[in-house]
């Protein structure tokens, strides 16, 4: 089956949002505020068998999923390809195991497809933005990365990029989740040139995962064919006009 991606990557490209009912709503939010971006569909990410039809009859280019768990992510991403389009995934941990990232390469391959994997959470507020900010320290003794609680569990360890930051010291990284008002994240970097840093305002209420994830729509329709996790393609927003926006 030939892939709507070369066909709709100059212009309007349609898109199809699956997540649980909040990030579903803040997906299809990013999603209609942006020019260059048509809202396809808004679907439920429990129903995998119906989401390649889904995809089919909204004429989508890319899907935009949030599932529950790495098994239903497999599923969404699975039915998705198998229909043509290609998916930026936010992979809930553990994530995928070796045999099942080969396994989704070579159909996304064969497909003409591409998986984008965001991995963690919160991957922006806790993983893309301090690995940012500890870019400018000499040296970093420790990272504390303090997020809001919102229902969900503080990420049991750094992220791609922060691990690719720290090598084989992940211990220097360490997250808690704290209730604050209005609802802020507050990254502190220990070593030579501390950093402070603290966020609030609407992304923030669910780790900037929206934003993170529409924002890689130009590098997904950009991509190869197959799986690609978010460092190793290059990040222009999607309301940049190195991102396509009108």
């Amino acid at each position: 089956m030939r892939s709507r991606r070369s066909a709709e990557a100059v212009g309007t490209t349609r898109v199809l949002c699956a997540g649980d009912e909040e990030t579903g709503r803040a997906l299809a939010a990013s999603v209609a505020r942006h020019p260059a971006l048509e809202l396809a569909a808004v679907v439920s990410a429990r129903d995998a068998g119906a989401i390649g039809a889904a995809v089919a009859d909204a004429r989508a280019a890319v899907a935009l999923l949030a599932p529950a768990s790495p098994a239903s992510a497999s599923a969404l991403a699975g039915a998705v390809v198998a229909a043509g389009a290609s998916a930026v995934v936010l992979l809930p941990a553990p994530g995928w195991p070796e045999d099942e990232l080969t396994r989704h390469n070579a159909a996304a391959s064969a497909a003409g497809c591409a998986l984008l994997l965001i991995e963690g959470e919160d991957a922006f507020v806790s993983d893309m933005l301090p690995a940012v900010l500890a870019m400018a320290c000499v040296s970093v003794d420790r990272i504390d990365v303090s997020l809001p609680a919102a229902g969900r569990p503080a990420p049991a360890g750094p992220g791609p990029m922060l691990r690719a930051l720290l090598g084989g010291e992940t211990a220097r990284a360490r997250f808690v989740t704290a209730e604050s008002a209005p609802p802020s994240a507050r990254i502190s970097i220990v070593g030579d040139g501390d950093i402070e840093f603290t966020m609030e305002g609407e992304a923030i209420r669910d780790g900037g995962r929206a934003g993170l994830m529409v924002n890689a729509i130009p590098a997904l329709l950009e991509a190869r064919p197959g799986v690609h996790r978010l460092v190793e393609l290059p990040l222009p927003h999607a309301w940049s006009s190195a991102g396509g926006a009108a």
